[in-house]
């Protein structure tokens, strides 16, 4: 199963966020939400606040997201 999930970044400033998109596979929602916590650059907050919004999609949005995020320059820092 393919998962589109809205989450919270962290590290723009004390008290600040931004919303970025990640994609996840996974064999059920809870499976992927625990792994999404341990997501770089996610807003650490009480009882995984951070993740705003998942949604299961099909594969062809997931192999697309995922080259979405390899072009994104704020999530691949060299």
């Amino acid at each position: 199963m393919y998962f589109k999930l809205m989450m919270e970044g962290g590290h723009v400033g004390a008290g600040k966020s931004y919303e970025m998109v990640r994609y996840f596979e996974g064999n059920n929602i809870f499976c992927v939400h625990a792994q999404s916590l341990r997501t770089p650059r996610l807003k650490k907050k009480e009882r995984g606040e951070g993740v705003t919004f998942i949604k299961e999609i099909s594969w062809r949005e997931y192999i697309t997201g995922k080259r979405r995020e390899r072009r994104d320059p704020y999530l691949n820092r060299n």
